[in-house]
């Protein structure tokens, strides 16, 4: 059997430092979007406020991340909970979305897949389990929680096979991803 190989302090530093630049894209995409949404007049002042708001949030989130991975720290702990911090804001970020965006209607539910693969880069099934398990419960918090509140936009058997659904893809996404962490010999 072989040996599990554990990430070392470089690894874990080089993976954080790459997650938080490709998340300044991110940051970028979705402030693009809202522009182009707003010109349009496709989204309310009071939606571009908030979007814009959480798009912030994630931005100085993602700024912090990034300045401290830069950051000489022999400690590798400081770094995991730097991960957290990020895969947890891409949980919020993602579940705000899917709220504003209808609930069960939303497109936003693809966001859920961030956090995810920011948990796939540290090679840990804890880990990624976990995001999934988070994911899922932010996931059909917001369903339910946007379905209750305007109700009448949609059956309670689509609500919950909705959720059911894309809960059940997260802990797909994450068994895949999980596969691919196994030696080829094991």
């Amino acid at each position: 059997m072989a040996a599990k190989t554990k990430n070392n302090l470089l690894d874990i530093k080089l993976m954080l430092l790459r997650a938080s630049r490709l998340h300044f894209v991110y940051v970028a995409v979705y402030i693009s979007a809202i522009i182009v949404f707003d010109s349009w007049n496709l989204l309310t002042h009071e939606a571009v406020m908030d979007r814009w708001t959480l798009a912030a949030v994630l931005l100085i989130v993602t700024t912090i991340t990034w300045y401290c991975s830069r950051l000489d720290i022999n400690n590798k702990n400081v770094y995991h909970f730097l991960f957290w911090l990020l895969i947890i804001t891409d949980i919020v970020f993602a579940a705000l979305n899917v709220y504003w965006q209808r609930g069960m209607a939303s497109k936003a539910v693809m966001l859920f897949g961030v956090p995810i693969l920011s948990a796939a880069l540290l090679k840990s099934r804890s880990l990624l389990l976990t995001t999934a398990t988070l994911s899922a419960a932010a996931y059909s918090l917001a369903a339910v929680r946007y379905f209750h509140k305007y109700y009448g936009q949609g059956l309670r058997v689509e609500l919950y096979g909705e959720v059911g659904f894309y809960v059940a893809l997260f802990f797909v996404f994450a068994g895949l991803l999980i596969i691919g962490f196994r030696d080829s010999k094991s």
